[in-house]
């Protein structure tokens, strides 16, 4: 019965850890731009917490069996009274928006979730200590297996039906039904004589015990390139549960596969692997953005798991005895943390770009490389020199590629919302400066002012130009724009008129103003308010600001639009913010996210009239959508300008709130 209780206590307890990260991180996403840097920050702290709960497991197993129990039971009533406390946003005002990230999850889930953390670890070693067997590292895998099922099922089940309140009180129910079993698993073993006076024995070791050094650095490589990648494939792709879940769940299923059993992992079957996936990756760190949602997918996916399959299967040939099995997972979790640590507080401050992910790929070549050195016998001297020369020929392929990639780069910053980097293009044909916020132009000026500007989502045949234009033939611009960009919108003011920027991206704010003029050369009354689009317009409208005839929403990030932008509640707000026959003009123009059905479904909400722009006629082609009741506006707008609309059924449009959306279904595969 011990054995059957504790299994499923574990297999509960992994779910409830991986249920839990996905829905407090999407939550905390409209508070912080809705960027990807919210969850690789909340990776940091979920590994942070398990940490400490490997170090609880380590310190706890040092005292008697029943005192254990005592203290373990009483900890676990009382996180599960405190769970899910919210605390006032001023409190974090003076903290960075990583560091708020880290504080607000702490108040919310941080003593519950170190305490899931050591379930795994306690439950081996009262295990093992009670019967006196052999280390069911098993165990770890069925944890990692409960881990899976919690990750796969909330972006395709949890998500889709149930709002995010609903998802907290549905894990909530779960909490108590781990404390239920946990009791009972108690009782199991108070109720054997035997077990019930008897001592845990204490650990051989020490706390401050010497480990083996690939312990951490095998562990710390595969985490750092799960944020990584992740980190990749959220330039283009918003950042949503999906792409959370996907990177974790093959960092988990390796470690899963890996543990199941000591003959799992053949080193010999992987070498070329690793190989070809190193080089892959060179490929996609300068070439990703070429390639479709679904190819981007499969290829990081494939890099990843292959990566992790090395450092985590190699973790499990280098596990210890049962006398070492806490210390062992200790240091496994202070890998992790290091490696979380590294990519996400540490990396935005020394790479200008995701060089973090590089540094993974030639992390994890090099300590193969190592191992197979130092632990392989029957290793002929032709093929490690073989070995040596692909880590050089990688690295030099990097540094050739790094040259040519960033010739044209003059400037470049780094934050938690992002990258962005100011590139002259000077080629025969071309000579203009542009922003790119990761790897999508984000506005462009000649370098020649003479010039007109003709390969830009904001020339005169587009959407966004014709609107504006039918717009001032009535009344003088009084408008806001949510992104910033270059500030070519600035451009189509006048005296007469005034422009309101909101701009989340204070690194987009500075690259606007000192290395282009649009902002400085119009005549408009240009104004800039940093900080998140969707909060300030809130204060706006608390102060009784005055109202504004358009709004455009051109937030991009790389080439994601963040999701609280386009939910029910920020539109109300719109409508809230504009004048009766004002305009709400949409930049949807994006490769792997099609958001006309979420536009549709709001156009029938507010009862508003919808036209859609759609401009290919170069490079850079643009998709702009107006939502308006402003008739005469609609009936100065040519029908030849317009573009179809695809006519979607009520049962496939997108009911965005803030409680409740999903990406999946307007994923461009």
């Amino acid at each position: 019965m011990q054995r059957i209780l504790s299994t499923f206590i574990i297999f509960v307890s992994a779910f409830l850890l991986f249920q839990i990260q996905p829905i407090l991180s999407k939550e905390l996403l409209p508070e912080f731009g809705g960027g990807a840097s919210v969850w690789s920050t909340s990776l940091f702290f979920y590994q942070s917490m398990l940490l400490l709960g490997y170090l609880y497991a380590h310190l706890l197993s040092r005292y008697q069996l029943k005192r254990q129990l005592f203290i373990h039971t009483l900890l676990v009533a009382v996180s599960s009274i405190i769970t899910f406390n919210t605390i006032e946003v001023s409190l974090f005002l003076s903290l960075t928006p990583a560091w708020s990230v880290i504080a607000k999850l702490f108040l919310q889930v941080g003593l519950v979730f170190m305490l899931l953390s050591a379930t795994s670890v306690l439950l081996q070693r009262w295990y093992i200590e009670s019967t006196a067997m052999t280390v069911p590292y098993q165990w770890y895998s069925l944890s990692n297996l409960g881990s899976l099922l919690a990750l796969l099922s909330y972006p395709f089940i949890f998500e889709v039906l149930f709002s995010i309140d609903e998802q907290k009180s549905y894990w909530t129910v779960g909490l108590f039904a781990y404390c239920i079993l946990l009791l009972c698993l108690i009782y199991v073993l108070f109720s054997n004589g035997s077990i019930a006076d008897k001592a845990i024995t204490k650990s051989k070791t020490t706390l401050l015990v010497k480990p083996n050094w690939l312990w951490i650095a095998f562990s710390a490589t595969s985490s750092m390139m799960l944020i990584a990648t992740t980190q990749m494939i959220s330039i283009n792709i918003p950042p949503m549960p999906l792409i959370w879940a996907l990177p974790l769940v093959i960092y988990l299923l390796t470690f899963s596969y890996a543990f199941a059993s000591a003959k799992s992992y053949n080193r010999a079957h992987w070498t070329y692997l690793l190989i070809f996936s190193a080089f892959a990756g060179l490929m996609m760190f300068f070439l990703g953005s070429q390639f479709n949602a679904l190819a981007q997918l499969v290829i990081y996916s494939f890099i990843l798991f292959i990566v992790c399959m090395i450092c985590h299967g190699e973790l499990r040939k280098l596990a210890p005895d049962g006398s070492l099995l806490t210390v062992f997972y200790l240091y496994i979790a202070l890998g992790g943390v290091i490696g979380s640590l590294l990519s996400a507080l540490v990396a935005p401050l020394l790479f200008e770009q995701i060089t973090e992910f590089i540094v993974a790929l030639a992390v994890a070549l090099s300590l193969f490389i190592y191992t197979l050195f130092t632990q392989t016998t029957k290793t002929s001297s032709c093929y490690k020199i073989a070995l040596l020369a692909t880590l050089v020929i990688w690295g030099t392929g990097y540094s050739y590629l790094f040259v040519n990639f960033n010739q044209y780069n003059l400037a470049s910053e780094r934050n938690f919302y992002g990258y962005v980097t100011v590139k002259d293009i000077t080629t025969p044909d071309l000579a203009e400066r542009r922003l790119i916020d990761g790897t999508t132009i984000h506005g462009s000026q000649p370098l020649n002012k003479q010039t007109e500007l003709t390969n830009s989502y904001y020339h005169h045949h587009t959407g966004i130009a014709k609107s504006l234009s039918a717009l001032k033939k009535q009344q003088d611009l009084n408008i806001g724009i949510i992104g910033l960009g270059a500030g070519v919108l600035a451009k189509f003011g006048d005296k007469f008129d005034k422009i309101r920027f909101y701009e989340l991206n204070p690194a987009v704010y500075n690259m606007a103003m000192n290395y282009f003029s649009y902002l400085t050369d119009s005549p408009a009354r240009i104004d800039v308010a940093i900080g998140d689009g969707r909060i300030t317009l809130t204060k706006e409208q608390k102060n009784n600001a005055p109202l504004m005839n358009a709004l455009i929403i051109d937030a991009f990030s790389s080439d994601v639009i963040p999701t609280h932008l386009l939910t029910e509640e920020a539109f109300q707000l719109y409508w809230q913010r504009l004048t009766k026959g004002g305009l709400l003009i949409i930049h949807i123009s994006n490769n792997h996210i099609d958001l006309m059905p979420v536009l549709q479904a709001h156009s029938k909400r507010f009862d508003k009239s919808l036209i859609k722009f759609n401009y290919s006629g170069t490079q850079l082609g643009s998709q702009w959508v107006v939502m308006t009741n402003n008739q005469a506006f609609l009936n100065s707008i040519a029908m030849t300008d317009l573009s179809p609309i695809t006519p979607y059924s009520t049962v496939h449009l997108a009911q965005w709130t803030d409680q409740k959306h999903s990406l999946i279904p307007l994923l461009k595969l």
